[in-house]
């Protein structure tokens, strides 16, 4: 059964011969495939190179775009510099004064974009070197988690409060430019959207009910109805939004190291929902023993009651080394042996 098989048939709640295996690896991969990060990051088919590597050799049952998270911030014309061999940094906020900067939030062509192109090229290259082999991820930011990106933290929460009327508005050019964006990948052939929105575990539940979770119902539904699945990832402790997420009809669900206990969610899961995640990438994962490792990922698939696609909660740190990656492996087998 290949990575895609599994996974789809996962998704739809069919039999399957094991849990489908979606660490993220983007650092580790490169790492492991030998490909400077920046080349990882800015080259589609050195990017491609890292993650078939990663899949032939790190038993993955998927491929991604997904690399950083400043594409479409780049678009908006935020400034940022790419390391050799580690995470882009931005150099600048384009947004300091939101009385003054938010109108550089505009509709964008998407095909004029130099970055987000190659994103949609790498789906591309992944077609015409593995063919329909592959479970293609693609990747778009959400509203909040870009708009931080081009605020900053501390200036984004402020205005929740200070601005929230332009904010909104804001955010909704940014989620209409993200669905132009994800049009192009599934036409390339994605088979999935991942939609990134890390910073709505930090503005509790009222705002992202608020702010947030309409933009996340929008964007879900979109990408299904151009016949992909939908996947979110939000980092941090999602407790207290976690029924959100749920109800915003997501496929996949990301699950973050820092939920201590998936079982309370698990009911509130409708037909082709699955959570992912959420062993400890750190303890667990990069400093764990095997059998540490063992165990702690049959406790988190054990919470889900099997309805979890194996990964740790964010993203597998770039030091692990491939001995206890491939304990990860083995341990998402013997989990399988005693959940399907």
């Amino acid at each position: 059964m290949t990575g895609k098989e599994r996974t789809i048939r996962f998704l739809e709640g069919k039999k399957v011969d094991r849990l489908p295996f979606h660490p993220l690896v983007m650092q580790f991969g490169a790492k492991q495939a030998g490909v400077p990060y920046r080349e990882y990051c800015l080259d589609p088919k050195r990017h491609v190179d890292a993650m078939l590597y990663c899949m032939e050799n790190l038993a993955l049952d998927y491929v991604m775009t997904g690399a950083y998270p400043y594409c479409e911030a780049i678009a908006y014309g935020l400034d940022v510099e790419f390391p050799e061999n580690s995470l882009p940094l931005e150099r600048n906020l384009l947004i300091k004064d939101p009385e003054k900067d938010l109108k550089k939030i505009k509709p964008l062509k998407i095909e004029d974009q130099d970055l987000m192109m190659r994103r949609v090229e790498m789906i591309g290259e992944y077609k015409s070197r593995a063919g329909n082999e592959l479970f293609i991820n693609g990747w778009a930011e959400g509203p909040m988690a870009e708009y931080a990106d081009l605020r900053g933290l501390t200036g984004a929460f402020m205005d929740v409060m200070d601005y929230p009327d332009e904010l909104e508005e804001v955010m909704g050019i940014i989620v209409e430019n993200a669905k132009a964006w994800i049009k192009l990948q599934v036409e390339a052939g994605a088979d999935a959207i991942g939609i990134g929105d890390a910073v709505c575990s930090q503005i509790g539940p009222a705002l992202y009910e608020e702010l947030v979770f309409d933009y996340h119902k929008e964007l879900a539904a979109y990408i299904q109805s151009l016949g992909a699945y939908a996947k979110v990832h939000v980092c941090g402790n999602t407790k207290p939004i976690l029924p959100f997420l749920i109800e915003a009809g997501y496929n996949i669900i990301d699950v973050d190291y820092l939920v201590d206990d998936m079982s309370p969610f698990v009911d509130l899961l409708g037909p082709k929902q699955v959570f992912l995640g959420n062993v400890d990438p750190v303890s667990v994962i990069q400093d764990g023993t095997p059998e540490f490792i063992m165990q702690e990922t049959i406790k988190c698939v054990q919470q889900a009651n099997g309805r979890c696609i194996v990964a740790a909660g964010c993203e597998i740190p770039r030091d692990t080394t491939a001995e206890n990656y491939m304990a990860f492996f083995d341990a998402c087998k013997e989990a399988s042996r005693l959940v399907l």
